[in-house]
């Protein structure tokens, strides 16, 4: 009876065993990947601005007292729209004027060619040639005189189409400096039209970039919004050489809801140099800041792991460049790195 109880303990004894060892080569079980080169990929951080293509403060060319004004701030308007207008009252008299003084300066043309042609219709012995002269001579004045009367009232005509601003593309106006009953001077800011409808994204670039820019992809997003669109370059523009910057215009590949003066950020993928990269999950992050990765090395058939610091780079889909501590041909452990010692013997599950 006293054999029996024994035995029990001892078969325990030996399962118990048994399923640590089971655990322990369980444990011990690990996928790698061989360390390979290749192009890497570098994002950088981007912050600019939304900016309009057409703004535009306009002005009028004459000088006047402002008598109708139809737009407000926010208003949004069509090209050829009219937003502004002058008191016509003075150039209007002097447009009928400068019209009636070339009716006359037309009769006076007519009336000398009249005389012309009554001199060319005779024949010479009827008619002196200084008379003759003295008939072209009065035609010629005549018609001088009637192209600066037409020159004239073209000038009025002019100055009365400027006594009503215009809206020069279709837009917003955002700024409205003047009211009905002001006088205003040639040059003075009235309105500001901002073009909507065109608005880019600006960012400001290290030149660093500029040879690698081909090939490259720009996401952005609205400052608020948590979603990443792409975009499309549009133009690289050369800033002052000091800044050792160029200006990046980009518009969304996408609409989006904005308006000139928001933040925007974005993030530029540019192809860096070709070196090794490992899988994010291949990488240990220890309590005092450092990165390191177990590698695989075989010694006799048999494979160990051994714990090697690195130094990291940028990241891309899941691929971290290593910029020192591993080279092509390392073995690096992605799966089962968690609980691994110096030296410990491993089995690959992918050998």
């Amino acid at each position: 009876m006293s054999l029996l109880p024994l035995l029990t303990r001892l078969g325990a004894g030996l399962l118990t065993l048994s399923l640590s060892g089971a655990i322990t080569a369980q444990e011990n079980r690990v996928e790698t990947q061989i360390v390979a080169d290749a192009p890497r990929i570098e994002i950088l951080p981007l912050m600019g601005s939304v900016s309009a293509l057409r703004t535009s403060q306009l002005s009028s060319a004459e000088a006047g007292l402002i008598s109708e004004l139809t737009v407000e701030m926010g208003d949004n308007v069509t090209q050829g729209e009219p937003l502004l207008s002058l008191d016509t009252r003075d150039i209007t008299l002097e447009n009928q004027r400068a019209r009636a003084d070339l009716a006359q300066a037309e009769a006076e043309r007519d009336e000398a060619q009249r005389l012309v042609n009554e001199a060319n219709q005779l024949s010479a012995q009827n008619f002196a040639a200084s008379d003759r002269r003295q008939r072209e001579s009065r035609l010629a004045a005549a018609q001088a005189t009637l192209e600066a009367r037409r020159a004239d009232y073209a000038l009025t005509q002019l100055q009365l189409e400027r006594h009503q601003i215009r809206a020069p593309f279709d837009g917003m106006v955002t700024q409205r400096e003047s009211n009905v009953g002001e006088w205003i001077n040639p040059g003075d800011a009235l309105l500001t039209l901002v073009d909507l409808a065109s608005l880019r994204l600006d960012f400001s670039v290290p030149l660093s970039a500029y040879q690698r820019f081909k090939g490259s992809t720009l996401e952005v997003r609205l400052e608020g919004d948590e979603q990443w669109h792409t975009a499309r370059t549009l133009a690289r523009i050369p800033l002052d050489a000091s800044s050792r910057q160029f200006l990046l215009r980009a518009a969304p590949d996408t609409p989006l809801d904005m308006l000139p003066g928001m933040a925007v950020q974005g993030r530029l993928q540019v192809n860096g140099e070709s070196g090794p990269s490992v899988p994010r999950d291949a990488l240990i992050r220890r309590p005092d800041g450092s990165v390191s990765v177990w590698l695989a090395r075989q010694t006799d058939d048999i494979w160990q792991a051994f714990e090697q610091r690195v130094e990291i780079g940028s990241s891309h889909q899941g691929e971290v460049a290593v910029n020192e501590g591993i080279s092509a041909g390392d073995r690096v452990i992605v799966v089962g790195n968690e609980r691994l010692e110096e030296g410990q013997n491993v089995t690959l599950s992918d050998d």
